[in-house]
This record gives C-alpha cells, sequence and structure tokens, in this order.
C-alpha cells in the first residue's frame, strides 16, 4: 500500500478530519499592523510638545527680548498646528509675582521732627541739610565737616557728632541707608576714583552709627559723581562742589531688617 504525502503546511487537517486554511493577511491573528500605522504620530507630538516645554524653561531661565519671545513662540505654535491639525495656544511672558509685604515704620514727619531739634541742639552738624521725600526723608550731612580732604576717617568732632545722632537714630525702627557722594574732580589721593572714596565714607559713617547703638540693617553704598548733575546750578562753582561732598542719611518709611 503507498503512503499517501502529509498536507502541505497551508492546508493542515485539524483533528476532527477538516482542513484548516490559513489566517487571511491583516486579519487579527497575523501580523498586525494596519491599525497602528499612525501611533508615530502620537509619539511625535509629544516629542515636540516636550521640545516646546525645553525652550520654554530655557527662555524663563534667560533675559528675553519680546521679540525674541514672540518670534520662537509663533514658529513654534505654527510647527504644532501643522502637527495636531488644531491650534495650541502661545505661552505667555506675564507672571503674577507677589509683592513683599513690608512693616510700616514710624511716621517720616514725626522723625523729621525730632531730628531738626537735635540738630540744631548740636553745633558740629549745624550745616546738615534735613529733606523730605514721598517715602524717604534725607538727612545730608557735609563732608567737608566729617572729614579731612582726600580721607575717609572721620575727624574726633565729627566722630563724636555722628555717635550722638546714632543714639537719636537706634529708637527709630526705620530702615536707613548711608550713601556717599562726592565732586567730579579727578582724586589727588591714593585712591583710583571718587566712587571707591565715597564708599569707604559712607561705612565710616555706619561705623560711627553702630556705636552709637543704631542696630539691624544699614546698607552703605558710594554714589561717587553719578549725581553731580541734579545739584542746583549755582554761580559760584566751588559751593557747588562742596554741596556734592557729602553723606546722605536716607530714612525710609518701612520698618528696618534685622542682620541676618
Amino acid at each position: 500500500m503507498t503512503d499517501m504525502p502529509p498536507p502541505p503546511p497551508s492546508t493542515q487537517r485539524r483533528s476532527d478530519g477538516q482542513s484548516e486554511l490559513p489566517p487571511p493577511p491583516g486579519s487579527a491573528s497575523g501580523k498586525q499592523g494596519g491599525d497602528t500605522a499612525g501611533a508615530w504620530m502620537v509619539t511625535f507630538t509629544d516629542l515636540v510638545a516636550l521640545l516646546l516645554t525645553f525652550f520654554v524653561m530655557i527662555f524663563a531661565m534667560s533675559n528675553v527680548k519680546t521679540q525674541d519671545w514672540s518670534s520662537l513662540t509663533e514658529s513654534l505654535r505654527r510647527q504644532l498646528n501643522s502637527v495636531a491639525g488644531q491650534r495650541v495656544a502661545s505661552p505667555s511672558m506675564r507672571m503674577d509675582v507677589p509683592s513683599p509685604e513690608r512693616t510700616p515704620g514710624d511716621d517720616l514727619d514725626y522723625l523729621a521732627e525730632l531730628l531738626a531739634g537735635h540738630l540744631s541742639e548740636t553745633p558740629a552738624l549745624a550745616d546738615a541739610r534735613l529733606r523730605r521725600g514721598e517715602d524717604r526723608l534725607f538727612l545730608s550731612l557735609p563732608a567737608d565737616l566729617l572729614f579731612a580732604s582726600g580721607d575717609f576717617t572721620l575727624t574726633p568732632q565729627a566722630a563724636e557728632a555722628v555717635f550722638q545722632l546714632g543714639g537719636v537714630l537706634r529708637n527709630m525702627p526705620n530702615a536707613l541707608a548711608v550713601v556717599g557722594h562726592a565732586d567730579p574732580r579727578k582724586p589727588v589721593t591714593r585712591y583710583p576714583s571718587n566712587w571707591e572714596l565715597s564708599l569707604l565714607r559712607a561705612q565710616a559713617v555706619v561705623a560711627a552709627l553702630r556705636s552709637g547703638g543704631v542696630e539691624g540693617r544699614i546698607r552703605a553704598r558710594g554714589q561717587g559723581d553719578s549725581r553731580y548733575d541734579e545739584l542746583p546750578a549755582m554761580a559760584d562753582e566751588a559751593e557747588r562742589r562742596a554741596l556734592a561732598r557729602r553723606v546722605d542719611l536716607v530714612i525710609h518709611d518701612t520698618a528696618r531688617e534685622p542682620v541676618e
């Protein structure tokens, strides 16, 4: 008896004797691919969204010009619209940053009256000028009464006067800054610029105020001759330069911060 050859693989018989045909192409039991052909679009859209987030972060950490920012966001928005087929909102640079709350200090009018009374009783500070600003009080001390020419060390008389002034200011909770100024003439001393000399003089006044009992943070700054043009014009230029050489005590209407 002749043996029959086995059926081809495409028509294998099942156990019940029926022939089993191979699944048609593209069916669920075959290779999948027809319904996943557009999956790359989802991945690509996610990638572009991540790139947008990255650039937003980079721009947020740098100084951005408004024109450059608008150009970048518009370009990215057009790219996303072409991929996703829908309009994408443009990111905004506007941020609502809450302003820190400041504790108010003593009334400036009251402090001005108190300081005016003290100056009238202190001959060494008789030429000091007191001026009221919108949110601060300026007490200008002529540098010629405090220091020798080209020096930043307080004279003994000036050191005593500033020490007594510190005894008055220590009872005031208001924020305080000390700003040194100079005239526009080039220094002939060992200091390379008027800015350094004005800063050293401001620091010397701060030290004298602290010895008088003023606590908390006191900011010392040197302006050099940068504010000279703001002084009123005078017929005598020497008088104007003398007015420029000064140390300003700036008393703010907010409370002084403690030293950390």
